[in-house]
């Protein structure tokens, strides 16, 4: 029997996920708007550089997993209100309703 594997990282999973559409980004950029009218060497720069700027952006945004022995953040203390509490009510007096 094989063990349990654990779940991959959200910012793994955030920046593989750059990678395939800032692929398809470019794609579709080169296609439509520059309409295959660019420099070559400009091409090559930005298949190089925009995935990689994703995928760092993309994994830098993403929430950081818990792990054990991570430092545990400090408990704040409740917010205690200031306003002042009316006094009770007096309990009714004798009449009938």
């Amino acid at each position: 029997m094989t063990p349990a594997r654990a779940p991959v990282e959200a910012k793994t999973q955030a920046a593989g996920l750059a990678g395939v559409v800032s692929g398809a980004a470019i794609w579709l950029l080169q296609t439509y708007v520059f309409k295959g009218n660019i420099d070559p060497g400009l091409v090559s720069l930005i298949y190089a550089a925009v995935p990689g700027i994703l995928a760092f952006a993309a994994a830098y945004l993403a929430p950081h997993q818990v792990r054990p022995g991570d430092p545990v953040p400090p408990v704040l203390p409740p917010v205690v209100s200031m306003t002042p509490v009316p006094p009770p009510m007096p309990p009714p007096t004798g009449g009938q309703i």
